[in-house]
């Protein structure tokens, strides 16, 4: 019964704002552990006393919304990630955690290694995140190198931090097609603020709008994720450290609620068929998920499989990256890719309008 109390908390999640009640996101991480608990005790209760099994059986029943969002179940003959009929095009997002530019001493491999990666897709669409460019010598030009060597000539770059006129920090969308109309719509305020993107593109005479962002992280730094570690490995009661942690997660919960409002609103009043991709730093059992998903289509659940993870560290259950679409298109294929050269996998799928 405990364990049905916090798994039902955990599916009110996609209806009670962190703004209103931050306490129920934490609930929320442990959803893929309860959902593992809930099935085993369905399955223990089916064997040894089948009356005591209805209490997991409608537990899940109303909480099938964040369940059926979580994990994707597919048949072996619906997989088919290589599938690109004629007449669809390739969407690929990617968290590109600045090429690792300040995570190693020498972030050309990576950078490399990226490069090879996406050339590898063929991408008519090519969202990134975390993205980083330069004008300076001896620097990396990212976003003239890209359009140039993956022929993407068509860019729309954020550029929300600066530095010294000729480093640039944000999102960005590369395009194939060619872009009618792009800008930028601030999701939140502070030095540290980005944007949500858009790029309105013509393909085959179809006006489409494609969106891309990177909501609020928790801004977790180095001293931080020893922390975790420590706590986790249990060598350090770590109360003075989880209060920091739990500060900032808050915080970051509160923050992405109201970005996820000004998204939904956003792609809820667009003109055209939207494809919204974007690191959401947020699970799918999240309030942030479901408030900027609305009546989308996620290409994951359509074409996927699994629990999809697509983010390395902290657990192996994190889901965070995504691609939605508007309900008429039709998803062909989807596929994540685990590469190491990002802490975040890239998503690519092969749609049609």
């Amino acid at each position: 019964m405990i364990t049905v109390l916090f798994f039902l908390l955990a599916c009110l999640a996609p209806i009670i704002s962190p703004v209103r009640f931050w306490p129920i996101s934490f609930v929320t991480l442990g959803f893929p552990f309860l959902l593992a608990v809930m099935v085993l005790f369905l399955i223990f209760w089916l064997i040894f006393h089948p009356r005591y099994a209805l209490i997991p059986a409608v537990a899940l029943l109303i909480g099938w919304k964040s369940v059926s969002a979580f994990v994707a179940i597919r048949w072996p003959s619906e997989k088919n990630a290589t599938l690109r009929p004629e007449g669809s095009f390739t969407v690929m997002s990617y968290n590109v955690a600045l090429f690792g530019l300040y995570a190693q001493k020498d972030s050309k491999p990576t950078r490399a290694g990226i490069f090879e990666l996406i050339k590898s897709q063929y991408p008519d669409v090519l969202c990134l995140q975390d993205f980083y460019t330069s004008e300076k010598q001896d620097d990396f030009n990212n976003r003239e190198d890209i359009s140039r060597e993956m022929a993407l000539p068509y860019r729309f770059f954020s550029s929300d931090f600066n530095r010294k006129g000729s480093q640039h920090w944000g999102t960005i969308i590369f395009s194939r097609y060619r872009i009618l109309q792009s800008d930028k719509v601030k999701l939140s305020t502070g030095p540290l603020g980005e944007s949500l993107i858009y790029a309105d593109i013509l393909r085959n005479g179809d006006t489409l709008r494609v969106v891309n962002m990177h909501l609020e992280s928790y801004r977790f730094n180095a001293k931080d994720y020893e922390s975790i570690e420590k706590i986790r490995k249990q060598e350090d009661t770590g109360l003075v450290a989880a209060k920091g942690i739990v500060t900032k997660m808050r915080d970051a919960y509160v923050r992405r609620a109201r970005q996820a409002s000004i998204v939904a609103d956003f792609i809820r009043t667009s003109p055209h068929p939207v494809i919204v991709c974007g690191d959401f730093n947020d699970t799918p059992a999240s309030y942030t998920y479901f408030k900027v998903r609305g009546n989308l289509q996620d290409a994951f659940l359509r074409k996927g499989s699994g629990i999809g993870r697509t983010f390395s560290g902290l657990s192996p259950t994190l889901r965070i990256d995504y691609v939605f679409l508007d309900r008429s298109f039709k998803v062909h294929s989807f596929h994540t890719i685990h590469s190491s050269l990002s802490d975040h996998y890239p998503v690519v799928t092969s749609i049609s309008h």
